[in-house]
Parts: structure tokens; C-alpha cells; sequence
């Protein structure tokens, strides 16, 4: 009797073994994992870099909380020089680094010179993949803020690059790209896997901003108006995008200014040098959705003046923190093993002179700043002369 029971038990519990084995084995299976994508037609590579005969590959990289990353790797047929990352700003994806012909895009410029590029995207890019789970229609899709882009996305991108080239990367960030850059280099070890830094349109403070959507939305308390609203999604075409852009065209400051031809203006403030003809274009591809936490948070710092997490409140404070206020990220723990090249153009009302002064002031790290004459914000990515006062000045400062 005894022997059978014990016969019994030892089932019982291999059983039990097995289920868990199988159960584990399920959730491995289902787990999303970095995958090149191939055949798609409406993807990065084929829209903007195919072409004009450049190699490009496109990946799927998903981050730990489900969203599926879209990454392309350009090249030319020389890459040693080894890779670089670039990484765009709010309300774009990595199609801003070639959506000019090769001869005015960064990205083709760099693969000129020898460099194996990789563009990033945010989460909820036009170039990324969704979410493992979710769909674009789920209000849980957009319930993020720029927190999660430092946390998540950067972080695994660059663990990414690594991960097929085994090199440490140079990397080029615009806008909200710098300012990821430079929470999730001072606050993880991804710092480590960077070599050189070219900032453009360097952003961390904005208590200076003065470009009219954020200046204006942020003084209106527009951005917690619309999630008290319920509304998730940021983007020009819907609801809440609207409201934003015919607030701002009311204030006195743009009477004269026909916002919905203008766009990219309302967001940068006034360019000088971008080729008008081509502004319909770039409004089709730059004005990507992003969520609407995104953008409040945006205008939380604008109205605090410091470089600081998502505020929740006080009470949502106390639970995600521990503290009423939301902490600061601390400029000074940003790595002195990555020299930095800063550009930002003389009239950038996003960039402020005054807000990229406090920035390298208190950034520890080797810094030389570049100041572009008559560039604004917008100039530094799409003028028609960025090739010659911005582009060269990146990549001599890598080749250095």
C-alpha cells in the first residue's frame, strides 16, 4: 500500500512538473523577441531609403511592457566606421533623418561616410510595430508619458544595436531625442554602450520656451483640460489636436498666421531656411500621433522649469514615488565617459539660449556647444543648408 501511494504521489507531483513546464514553455512562446520584418511595403526602408538604393533592414523590438519598437538599419556598402543611432523628436519617427534626398539627410550622410545606421522610433511612431497586446483603438495603448521613452524605449534600442553589431554606437538625438538621451544616460547603465553624443536642438530645461503651441497650450492648462476630458491620443486630425491648434491660432500672438499650412511652425516656432515648397510633405510625415501624457508632460516642465518625472499629483506622487513632488533627473550623474557635441540654432524658441546655457552648465561630461546663425529649431533637422552648418559638424566631431 505504502509503495503505491508513494507511486501515486510521485505522478502527482511529476504532473504537476509537466504543467508548469508546459505552462512556462506557453509564455516563452508567446513573449514577443526582437525579428527582422520582411516584405513590408509601407515600412521605413521601402517609402524612404530603398529608392535610392541604399541597403535597409527593418526590425520588430519589443520593450518589456509590450510595445513593438521599429528599428531600420541603413548602410551604404562601407560600414567600418561602426554604428550610430539617431533618434527623433515628439511627433516624428526615424523618417525625419531621410526624408530629404541623400544629399540633405543625416542618415544617408552618415552612411556615406561609412557609418552602419540604425534609426529608432518611438512607441507609437507611423515606423513602429504596436503592441503586443493592445491596438492603437485601446486607451491603454497611450497611457504613457516621456518617462516610459527614458525607461523603455532608448534603453532597449540601444541594447539592440549592441546586441547585432557588438560595438558601442555613436548617437544623434533631435529634440526629444536629446532629452531622453540625457535622463536615460545620467540614470542607466545603456550609457555604456555609447561612445560620442551629437545633440541637435538640445532640449532639457523648458522654462524659457517661447515656440507658440507649447508656450501657449501649457499657459492654457490645455493639456490637463483634455485628460480630464478622457482623451488619450495626441494628434492634429483628432479631437483633442484640434481643440489645441484652434486655441493657439485664437491668441493674439498668431492672428496672422494660417496654422494648419504652418504646422511644424506651431510646433518649433518660425524657421527660416526650410524650403517652403516641401512643407505639405513634411506636414504628412512629421505631425505623428503620440499620447496625450506625452505631451502634458511636456508642458509640466515648461510650467515647473525643472527636468523632472511625470507629475501624477500628490497623491498619485506618494504612490509612484514616495514623495509629493516627482523627482529630478540629475544632469550631474550624466556619464564624463561620453564627450557631447550640443547644436542649436540662434532664434530656436524651443532650444532657448538661456534653458541650454543651465543645461551645460551643469553637464559634467566634455561639451561643445555650436550655435547656428538664423537657424531655429526645425532648421537644424530640415534646412536647406543643414547639410553644410550641421551635418559636416556631426560627422567630423564623431570622426575626431
Amino acid at each position: 500500500m505504502k509503495s503505491r501511494s508513494r507511486r501515486a504521489a510521485w505522478w502527482v507531483a511529476t504532473l504537476g512538473l509537466l504543467v508548469k513546464l508546459v505552462y512556462l514553455l506557453d509564455q516563452v512562446t508567446a513573449a514577443p523577441y526582437a525579428h527582422e520584418v520582411f516584405n513590408n511595403k509601407n515600412g521605413l526602408c521601402s517609402t524612404f531609403v530603398h529608392p535610392y538604393n541604399y541597403g535597409c533592414r527593418e526590425f520588430s523590438v519589443p520593450t518589456q511592457d509590450g510595445f513593438l519598437l521599429g528599428v531600420q538599419r541603413l548602410y551604404g556598402p562601407n560600414r567600418s566606421k561602426g554604428p550610430v543611432f539617431l533618434y527623433h523628436g515628439i511627433m516624428q519617427g526615424g523618417d525625419i533623418w531621410v526624408i530629404n534626398q541623400p544629399r540633405d539627410s543625416l542618415a544617408f550622410q552618415l552612411a556615406d561616410a561609412g557609418y552602419d545606421v540604425f534609426l529608432g522610433n518611438t512607441r507609437t511612431s507611423n515606423f513602429s510595430y504596436g503592441h503586443a497586446t493592445l491596438s492603437r483603438s485601446d486607451d491603454d495603448f497611450w497611457d504613457w508619458s516621456w518617462d516610459n521613452l527614458v525607461e523603455q524605449d532608448l534603453p532597449t534600442m540601444l541594447r539592440f544595436v549592441h546586441s547585432q553589431t557588438n560595438q558601442r554606437t555613436m548617437y544623434v538625438g533631435f529634440s526629444q531625442g536629446t532629452m531622453t538621451a540625457f535622463a536615460a544616460f545620467a540614470h542607466s547603465d545603456v550609457s555604456g554602450l555609447v561612445k560620442k553624443a551629437a545633440m541637435l536642438g538640445p532640449v532639457a530645461y523648458l522654462e524659457n520656451v517661447d515656440a507658440p503651441m507649447l508656450s501657449i497650450a501649457s499657459n492654457m492648462y490645455l493639456d490637463r483640460i483634455l485628460l480630464v476630458a478622457g482623451v488619450y491620443e495626441f494628434r492634429v486630425e483628432n479631437s483633442g489636436g484640434r481643440r489645441v491648434i484652434n486655441t493657439v491660432c485664437r491668441s493674439q500672438r498668431m492672428q496672422h498666421v494660417d496654422c494648419f499650412d504652418n504646422l511644424l511652425d506651431m510646433v518649433t516656432g518660425p524657421n527660416c531656411c526650410i524650403n517652403t515648397t516641401r512643407r505639405p510633405f513634411y506636414n504628412r510625415y512629421e505631425m505623428q500621433a503620440t499620447s496625450m501624457k506625452n505631451v502634458a508632460h511636456m508642458a509640466q516642465l515648461v510650467r515647473s522649469g525643472e527636468f523632472q518625472k511625470y507629475d501624477h499629483g500628490y497623491v498619485g506622487n506618494l504612490l509612484h514615488y514616495g514623495s509629493l513632488d516627482p523627482p529630478s533627473y540629475s544632469l550631474s550623474a550624466f556619464p564624463r565617459t561620453v564627450p557631447l557635441l550640443l547644436i542649436r540654432g540662434e532664434k530656436d524658441e524651443l532650444a532657448d539660449k538661456d534653458d541650454v546655457a543651465r543645461l551645460v552648465k551643469e553637464l559634467p561630461s566634455a561639451t561643445q556647444l555650436v550655435v547656428v546663425p538664423r537657424y531655429a529649431h526645425g532648421d537644424v533637422m530640415l534646412g536647406v543648408d543643414a547639410t553644410a552648418l550641421v551635418y559636416r559638424k556631426v560627422i567630423d566631431f564623431f570622426a575626431k
